[in-house]
């Protein structure tokens, strides 16, 4: 073990923000990204006595559009690291409400063994910052406005990263600093630069979402229902095998946004923004809102789906949620997804530092596979059979026939599949999962 008496460590409560001087700063584990999934791990493994550094590039909170809807398996998680958002003012949401032209049916949150049955809203700048906060209470050093800018390498192990420091926090002089560690997780999101460093890439023929959103003010902020349209139509009038989506924030304003799927026949011809634009008027007069007004520029971007990205581990690091492309592939949650990833990450790690056997992290990708492995398989199933137009009409007939469907294509949608009493969406899972297995690389 290593001498960790000079070791700086945070205070309860603190959030070291601010710029490293001097020499390499020494810790048991660099966790590069401070979203969720970074949050998640740094908080569970100070917890566990280690000493933990996250780094995060933006010297503030992001304003970041996607993530607002956190979902029973969300709330699940985050109860777990002691974080209640309805202490940070989110919205109860019910259910989903599903539109197809001129019909619409309602789905309830699923009931499912332990969790939530309501989904919360809340900005995820808010949520962020908030279990950023809660990993420095936990004992983490947490830094701002610092960047990993490229892996230390020696020997062909990730030892650490150099780093250099956001402009706002240094205006004077480029600084940069280096953190050495013993262990490392990429949590810098879907775009991992640093991931890429390391030799993460992404299955280039597995799906993967185009979203684009923003908010706008409306009258009906305060609804407990998630709007989902399906099957939006693109500029020719075609449906999309994609929807569009309206969260009610409870504070005035909802996020709207849309995302389809790589797998749509069309999809090299979608201008998501116009896209984005063409839904806002469909529902201005529904949802009592100015489509003209948007509160945010739209943020347009890819989502990596159904684990499409890897290695997840390699002998000294592992790469967790978006990093990994972890979202799910039915309904693009990431937030869900990089928590879990986060637990299950710092668990590997715990045992390793406590056993002081790096072998140990190998333990990674199967625990990943056990937990949504098979369920990734079939959303990948599903996104390649739901981009063919013969499928995907009768698919979105069939979605909002009535309100006892919508709640089975909920249970797929979230995961939320019925132990004991097997319905509709368990038996077509099963036969999904079944045809599946004979394409496991699909």
């Amino acid at each position: 073990g290593r001498d960790h008496a000079d070791r700086p460590r945070s205070r309860p409560g603190l959030t070291c923000v601010g710029r490293l001087t001097g020499d390499a700063l020494d810790t048991d584990v660099l966790v590069v990204g401070g979203g969720p999934a970074g949050a998640s791990v740094a908080t569970w493994l100070a917890r566990s006595g280690h000493h933990v550094t996250l780094v995060e590039k933006r010297p503030v909170a992001r304003h970041k559009a996607c993530g607002d809807a956190i979902t029973p398996r969300a709330l699940n998680e985050l109860a777990m690291l002691d974080v209640d958002p309805a202490g940070l003012g989110a919205h109860r949401l019910a259910g989903v409400r599903l539109v197809h032209g001129d019909r619409e049916v309602t789905a309830p949150w699923p009931r499912h063994g332990g969790l939530p049955d309501h989904a919360d809203a809340r900005r995820r700048d808010v949520l962020d910052a908030h279990l950023r906060t809660r990993a420095a209470e936990s004992g983490a050093i947490v830094l701002m406005g610092h960047q990993a800018t490229a892996p230390i390498v020696e020997r062909g192990f990730v030892r650490g990263a150099s780093l250099s420091v956001d402009p706002e926090l240094d205006a004077a002089a480029a600084h940069h600093a280096t953190v050495r560690a013993r262990f490392v997780v990429v949590a810098d999101g879907a775009n991992s630069s640093f991931g890429r460093d390391l030799g993460t890439t992404r299955q280039r023929h597995w799906p993967y979402g185009i979203a684009t959103r923003t908010y706008f003010r409306s009258d009906r902020a305060a609804e407990s229902w998630i709007e989902s349209n399906l099957g939006i139509p693109d500029a020719a009038g075609h449906p999309i095998a994609g929807y569009g989506w309206v969260i009610p924030l409870g504070d005035g304003t909802v996020n709207v946004g849309v995302g389809v799927l790589s797998t749509y026949r069309d999809v090299r011809g979608i201008n998501a923004l116009k896209l984005l634009d063409s839904f806002a008027h469909q529902i201005a007069e529904r949802w009592q809102l100015d489509p003209g007004d948007q509160l945010k520029a739209p943020t347009r971007f890819r989502v990596p789906l159904a684990g499409s990205v890897g290695p997840k581990m390699g002998p000294t690091f592992l790469v967790v949620g978006d990093a990994a492309g972890a979202a799910s592939p039915f309904n693009g949650d990431g937030v869900s997804a990089a928590l879990m990833c986060g637990r299950l990450a710092a668990e590997v790690l715990d045992d390793a530092l406590t056993a002081g056997i790096s072998t140990t992290l190998q333990r990674y990708p199967t625990m990943l596979a056990d937990e949504v492995g098979q369920y990734h398989q079939v959303g990948r199933l599903a996104a390649r059979l739901l981009g063919r137009p013969t499928i995907l009409r009768p698919a979105l007939r069939l979605g909002v026939r009535s309100d006892r469907v919508a709640g089975a294509v909920l249970r797929i949608a979230t995961n939320e599949l019925r132990d004991g009493h097997p319905g509709g969406a368990e038996r077509a899972y099963a036969l999904a999962s079944t045809v599946s297995k004979f394409a496991p690389n699909w």
